[in-house]
């Protein structure tokens, strides 16, 4: 493995560990097996490793981001979530540094909450289009998808921090279980022969 991508795997493991305020350079190189010399050879500071790490998460977001157009339907938000379930189990530091990025790094702060609307405005899309396959009930009342979109993003951005919290067990089933759960009640008959045929034969069960 690259020296680069060593330090940003042995840092993200760090700040999820210490977080990135309570994690020192020497911490990092002692870590990887190198000295805090050499170490900033390829980074000159904590600063430029932090935002590496998060130029390394942003990247991860935007290929999942990008296979948009290329599932649809009930399969286009299982793959999705699955995705997601994954970016997330390899990047559990994010859980616990938030207020860090926030308060000394407003400009990934800035970057992380546009992702988060792309991830939204894909969650209204797909269950839009959905709908419009006759997968999904059209919206009880103006704004109820809406609102259904940024419960599924809750979810997907909470639950694992959640369960680790609470000292429950973490896996993709259950996390997608908790997806799938919250879509269910607007299922239309050819949705739940769908989600029958589709989803469950993947281990939803």
């Amino acid at each position: 493995m690259p020296t680069k991508n060593h330090i940003i795997l042995q840092s993200k493991q760090l700040f999820f560990q210490q977080g990135i305020a309570n994690t020192r350079l020497q911490q990092i190189a002692d870590a990887v097996g190198i000295s805090v010399g050499n170490l900033a050879y390829h980074y000159k500071n904590k600063e430029a490793i932090v935002e590496a790490v998060y130029e390394n998460l942003f990247e991860e977001l935007a290929a999942i981001l990008s296979q948009y157009g290329v599932h649809t339907g009930f399969e286009g938000l299982d793959k999705q979530f699955s995705d997601l379930y994954f970016f997330f189990t390899n990047n559990q530091f994010t859980f616990n540094n938030n207020w860090e990025i926030e308060r000394s790094y407003p400009e990934i702060q800035s970057r992380w909450l546009s992702v988060n609307t792309k991830i939204l405005n894909q969650l209204k899309q797909r269950i839009t289009n959905c709908v419009q396959i006759g997968l999904l009930k059209p919206e009880p009342f103006k704004g109820e998808h809406e609102l259904l979109c940024q419960n599924i993003l809750i979810i997907v951005n909470h639950w694992i921090p959640q369960q680790i919290l609470q000292k429950k067990p973490v896996s993709e089933k259950l996390y997608k279980k908790s997806l799938w759960g919250i879509l269910y009640p607007n299922f239309t008959a050819k949705g739940q022969t769908a989600f029958q045929q589709t989803i469950v034969p993947k281990g939803f069960n």
